[in-house]
Order: C-alpha cells, then structure tokens, then sequence
C-alpha cells in the first residue's frame, strides 16, 4: 500500500480487512469509494460506517481473495489514484 501512497494502515490484527487512511487523495471517502467502483470495479467500503467522526478519512478493504485477485486489485487501484 506505501507504494500506492497509501502509508497509514492499521494492523489487519487475525483480520482479512484493511482500514487504511486516504485522506492523501480525498476527504470523501464515500464518494471515492463510488468512484472507485464505477471507474475499476473494485469495492471498498466507506470509513463513515465504521466511525462517524473521522471515518470520511478512511476506507476497509478485504484481501480475502487469491493471490492473483489481490496483484490484480493492487494494479487497478494504483491506476485509479494515478489519475
């Protein structure tokens, strides 16, 4: 995710989610995560459902997938905040 420019992350703590900090690219992360899918087909869930106060900031995303659908998603997602 550093790479992407996406470098606070929490801990995935046993999880398969990640609640990752956007807030380099957005201050909507409801909107971005619309965008996000219309434009690539990934989804992502907006922060504001797990915290009202900062989660605008934030996105949770799953790596419960394969190996290749994860490199896959990674490619897109970089491709998206490139834009």
């Amino acid at each position: 995710m550093a790479e992407l420019g996406i470098t606070r992350v929490a801990p995935a703590d046993g999880a398969f989610y990640v609640w990752a900090d956007i807030s380099e690219f957005t201050d909507d992360s409801a909107e971005f995560c619309q965008r996000l899918l219309a434009e690539t087909g990934l989804a992502m869930v907006p922060g504001g459902d797990f915290d009202p106060v900062e989660g605008h900031r934030f996105v949770r995303m799953s790596f419960a997938g394969s190996s290749s659908d994860m490199q896959e998603a990674v490619s897109r997602l970089g491709k998206f905040l490139q834009r």
